[in-house]
């Protein structure tokens, strides 16, 4: 899949205003005699299906073209744009690797221990953050014992990179990870590619980590900032049986249900549509019939039609209303996410 760059974007690398980049386009697109030319597909896409001024974006391929016609009367503009590329792809590669790192450390469950500064995670983690295997990883580490002979390689150090579980399990940093990607990236035989992604899991991972450090410490004042929120929304009622706390009437306490559990699905412990605010005896209810097990939407609708029918009245409108929306919602919500990660937050 190309990359483009949206017009406004290669004015700027180009340094030019947007009217003057377009009259190059039109000059390029009047006179087909020359050497000059612009291919749609290979050097830029239409934004628009019709119209005599269609906006365009352009490839890489396409920004450097119109740099070489620049360069007939601005020497070095075409050393200056093909820098700008590259700093651009640079960019963008450590964008996606650090929304790749930040994804693979929610959906692996999250960091498996944390020590000061240091964070670390188990040896499928790492291999996915670093896009090899096991082999490698192996191969990397093995180098890394003996970096003595490794002109600027810094070793592994125990405590440091890694730590041995009492399970016999070798955990990794952030700064063994980094140490591995540079290692990789100078010393493996992999592909420009590869190359390219350890190069920026070097750059971006130990700031990843640190991320992830801070959105855990803060996950229980921002699951309960969501709690409250949906109990507003709700209005302080029971989504289950429609009672409603008042000042002064009896005591009921609500409970804020994650419909996707806050262990296996941490993307979504803050996501309105996975709380439910249900009486608290009737989320203990439910707790006690499913047990320790992790659980979905499903569940919990499984839960209300075999185990606490009783809880809506089919023949009372309002409870009959209620029990489709809730029906409807859990529903979708199953089949919006079950499979599918909340990515990047």
């Amino acid at each position: 899949m190309r990359d483009y760059l949206t017009d406004k974007e290669t004015a700027k690398i180009l340094g030019k205003r947007i009217n003057t980049l377009y009259k190059t386009v039109d000059f390029f697109d009047e006179h087909d005699d020359d050497e000059w030319e612009l291919l749609p597909g290979e050097h830029f896409e239409y934004t628009t299906r019709r119209g005599p001024n269609r906006e365009r974006r352009f490839t890489e391929e396409g920004v450097e073209a119109l740099a070489r016609y620049y360069e007939r009367n601005e020497l070095g503009i075409l050393a200056l744009v093909i820098e700008a590329l590259t700093h651009r792809r640079r960019k963008r590669k450590r964008m996606l690797v650090s929304r790749r790192i930040t994804q693979e450390l929610i959906e692996s469950g999250g960091l498996v221990e944390t020590r000061g500064e240091l964070a670390f995670v188990n040896r499928p983690t790492t291999i996915k953050i670093l896009q090899t295997n096991g082999v490698g990883l192996r191969n990397s580490i093995n180098r890394l014992s003996t970096s003595d002979s490794l002109e600027g390689q810094e070793g592994l150090e125990i405590e440091k990179h890694f730590i041995q579980t009492k399970k016999d399990e070798t955990i990794w940093s952030q700064k063994g990870i980094a140490s591995i990607a540079v290692d990789m990236k100078n010393n493996s035989s992999i592909g420009k590619s590869r190359k390219a992604w350890v190069e920026a899991v070097g750059d971006v991972v130990e700031d990843c980590f640190k991320s992830e450090m801070k959105r855990i410490e803060g996950t229980e004042e921002r699951i309960n900032r969501a709690i409250a929120k949906a109990k507003r929304a709700a209005q302080d009622t029971c989504q289950i049986t429609g009672a409603k706390k008042k000042r002064g009437g009896p005591k009921m306490q609500l409970d804020g249900h994650h419909l996707f559990d806050k262990a296996s699905r941490p993307d979504l412990d803050d996501l309105h549509e996975n709380i439910l605010v249900v009486e608290s005896s009737i989320h203990s209810e439910f707790h006690s019939w499913k047990g320790n097990r992790s659980c979905v939407p499903k569940d919990f609708l499984d839960f209300i039609t075999e185990v606490r029918s009783d809880l809506f009245d089919t023949s009372n409108k309002r409870s009959n209303t209620r029990h489709s929306k809730l029906v409807a919602n859990l529903v979708t919500l199953q089949r919006n996410y079950e499979g599918n990660h909340l990515r990047y937050r």
